[in-house]
């Protein structure tokens, strides 16, 4: 059993509201406002006659929402009754050694019990029981300790006793083992006769372990440090290495430099966030507070919508989960808008007041009298925060608008429901006053710059190529959306000269190339030029963060053929590249209705689609589905068959770094190890290894992911040919080296964070 947060979205009304002011006109009195209060306080006051008839008051539309969802806010409480429901299926599992299955009930009882309940205690307990059962000892003491202080019953307290004490025996502790030791002995005579036997027994055999076996802490999980920042920290801007700084002009505006020579792998930014939020999807899986993957996580106390991942993380997060909590559900659907209410939950509103109000002449927008950008405490950290780019007046009037509705409905909600107004009762002007214009007028301001500034923060998982495969991939998932004002300092290229990567919420910046003194640094607000076209990446900067890009790779020619072999069909008549033309990329199935033409790019000729090409790419795309089908039939070796026709029959016109055609030939690879042909799925790897080295270069992340997989497959096919080991040990050692590069040396256990 496990209750998963509800999922409510907020769009459907304000793409209504939106309409309504659009096609009434009233948008064109919206965009004579001139500041965000006074669109606040139009969207307010406003109501539209619509259809002749119809009257339309926004603030009451929106009212109508959050009454709605004020409804839904018992559901995200606590409840003894689901509470009871989790834990008996957990025992039921538990008992069936269902280890996950047990875990994950186990602590959905411990998020829905009420803080005063005695479910408590015992489901702390059994989860402790499944962790020890699962292997994770250190998760098993944390647990145990936790059932202690929630009172665990006297009677039953043997059990967790001699499970301390095995623990501590296993992670090699033995001043703890030995401790633990006495205190069961000296329990033994508050046990129950029908346990005591039994007990005495268990203690015994741990005492004999004791004595028969060595401690060595081997066991113990290692601790990921902080990397170190290059040559130390900035003593202007924060978080950021000394060879650098921050410099302005009309051109660029502010942007990072480098001073010194840097050589490529150096740490140049570790920056905590200002403010940070979970995706909804892994507010069950992951700590609120630092987004640490929580196996045995602790409850808030009041709502069931938060999980920490230890007591420390919960307290911390106080600062801003005292609001949300039990509203959760309402602020989280809507989106990025959600962290630009943190952001004004975690600064208070006095600070938010007193930095929007004062003076900055004669310093870099953002930084402090003290003469430091983004320093450590709240008002230097969102001085920084504040004075980044909103863009709000270059958005269209229609997103605006959009942004007023967010506010407005996320204003509500806080002054309703939450003791942010009692907590910031405080002797202002009559411009700072809280109430729901000037509050969603700080929240929209701050939605326009996260729009442009929001980091999206990642963390590598692992899924398997198929139910039955032995090989992993593994891929960056977005958990995240945070605000690094530090980091936001870069500009763009398509062509970055570092690389972001995350340690929990922490953000660290490495560079992927040496940096040469009065370089600029450039980070990649999204559109990479190995990931997107030209074209792709042109318009979506446009569209998003208001500027036409001058990288190289968008101004330099020989990027543009590089980009069209990714989706380049060979030319008929000289073999070369041919480019499309059409507005939209083809598959290759949709050639005859595309009305587009190709160009090739060495002996420039425009041509159609030929009718052999497309009835080839007919073909491919036939079987390649018909492959497809019959894995997920569990026909693997018909799979197999259908998909090495379909490469067969491909390699007439297709590019093979054509994107398509290589993904035919990775769903080959995935049935060849399904089939446990390593040998055959290790040659189709190497093709597509080369084809990523290609595009992606060779010491990029992506190259780094696809030789994790090659690593194993290659492994697997080493244990029936010997000489394949050595080529095992390059390929680890390549993997080595470009995750050093990236991650920095600790890179493994990054990839168990």
């Amino acid at each position: 059993m496990q209750i998963e947060m509800e999922m409510y979205n907020c769009q459907p009304l304000f793409d209504r509201l939106t309409h309504v002011v659009l096609k009434t006109g009233a948008l064109n009195h919206f965009v004579k406002k001139k500041s965000p209060l006074e669109k606040i306080k139009f969207v307010l006051e406003s109501e539209i006659i619509y259809d002749s008839d119809m009257k339309i008051n926004i603030r009451t539309d929106i009212k109508d929402l959050l009454d709605a969802l004020y409804e839904k806010c018992d559901d995200h409480g606590k409840s003894e009754k689901l509470a009871m429901q989790a834990k008996n299926i957990g025992s039921k599992a538990y008992l069936k050694k269902k280890d996950a299955e047990a875990l994950k009930n186990f602590t959905e009882c411990l998020r829905l019990a009420p803080a005063d309940s005695s479910l408590l205690p015992l489901a702390y307990a059994n989860r402790s029981a499944v962790l020890f059962q699962m292997g994770k000892y250190e998760e098993a003491l944390q647990d145990m300790n936790r059932a202690e202080e929630c009172g665990y019953p006297a009677a039953l307290r043997h059990k967790l006793l001699t499970r301390r004490c095995h623990c501590y025996l296993i992670l090699g502790e033995e001043d703890h083992a030995k401790a633990s030791l006495e205190v069961c002995k000296r329990h033994s005579e508050l046990v129950s006769p029908d346990s005591k036997e039994k007990y005495e027994k268990t203690v015994a055999d741990l005492e004999k372990k004791m004595d028969s076996s060595g401690f060595n802490q081997t066991n113990r999980q290692e601790v990921l440090g902080h990397p170190s920042l290059l040559k130390g920290e900035n003593a202007v801007v924060k978080y950021m290495t000394s060879v650098f700084e921050m410099r302005t002009s009309e051109k660029y505006g502010r942007h990072i430099v480098a001073t010194d020579a840097v050589s490529k792998g150096s740490v140049v930014f570790v920056e905590k966030p200002y403010a940070a939020i979970l995706l909804p999807e892994y507010h069950s899986t992951h700590c609120h507070n630092c987004f640490t993957p929580a196996t045995n996580p602790v409850p808030c106390k009041y709502c069931c919508d938060a999980v920490f991942c230890k007591e420390e993380c919960r307290e911390l997060g106080r600062a801003w989960h005292q609001y949300e909590c039990g509203i959760l559900h309402i602020l989280s659907s809507v989106g990025i808008a959600h962290l630009a209410v943190r952001v004004i939950l975690v600064t208070g509103w006095k600070h938010t007041c007193d930095i929007r109000n004062e003076a900055i002449e004669g310093r870099v927008e953002g930084v402090g009298e003290n003469g430091v950008y983004n320093g450590n405490d709240v008002c230097e950290g969102y001085r920084a925060v504040y004075h980044l780019m909103p863009h709000f007046d270059s958005c269209l009037p229609e997103d605006q608008l959009q942004y007023c509705l967010a506010a407005i409905l996320l204003a509500t909600a806080v002054l309703d429901k939450t003791d942010f107004p009692k907590h910031n009762e405080v002797e202002m002007m009559n411009e700072d006053c809280l109430d729901v214009a000037h509050l969603a007028s700080a929240i929209m301001r701050h939605i326009a710059q996260l729009v442009s500034n929001a980091h999206a923060v990642t963390q590598i998982m692992a899924s398997s190529c198929g139910e039955r495969s032995k090989v992993e991939q593994v891929s960056q998932k977005r958990i995240a959306s945070a605000i690094y004002p530090t980091a936001s300092l870069m500009n763009h290229s398509c062509k970055p000269n570092i690389i972001n990567s995350f340690q929990k919420d922490l953000l660290i910046i490495r560079t992927i190339e040496d940096v040469n003194p009065n370089d600029q640094i450039f980070n990649c607000y999204g559109p990479h030029y190995c990931r997107q076209t030209r074209q792709e990446r042109q318009e979506s900067l446009k569209r998003q963060y208001f500027f036409t890009c001058k990288c190289v790779p968008c101004t330099q020619p020989e990027y543009l053929q590089k980009e069209a072999s990714w989706s380049g069909f060979c030319c008929e008549k000289c073999r070369g590249v041919l480019s499309w033309m059409g507005e939209n990329d083809p598959t290759g199935s949709d050639l005859a209705e595309s009305g587009g033409v190709f160009l090739c790019l060495k002996c420039h000729t425009l041509q159609r689609p030929s009718a052999h090409l497309m009835d080839v790419c007919a073909k491919v795309n036939s079987l390649h589905e018909a492959g497809e089908e019959a894995l997920q039939k569990g026909d693997v070796p018909g799979a197999v068959t259908l998909l090495r026709n379909a490469l067969s029959k491909g390699s007439e016109v297709y590019l093979p770094e054509n994107q398509y055609f290589t993904s035919v030939r990775d769903t080959l690879a995935c049935a060849l190890s399904d089939l446990g042909d390593f040998k055959s799925c290790c040659l189709e790897l190497r093709e597509c290894l080369r084809v990523v080295e290609s595009r992606y270069g060779s010491k990029s992340i992506e190259f780094a992911h696809e030789l994790l997989k090659f690593s194993d497959v290659l492994t697997l096919a080493s244990a029936s040919n010997d000489k394949l080991k050595d080529e095992v040990e390059g390929v680890k050692s390549r993997i080595d080296e470009i995750f050093t590069l990236n991650y920095g040396p600790q890179w493994k256990m990054y990839l168990q964070m």
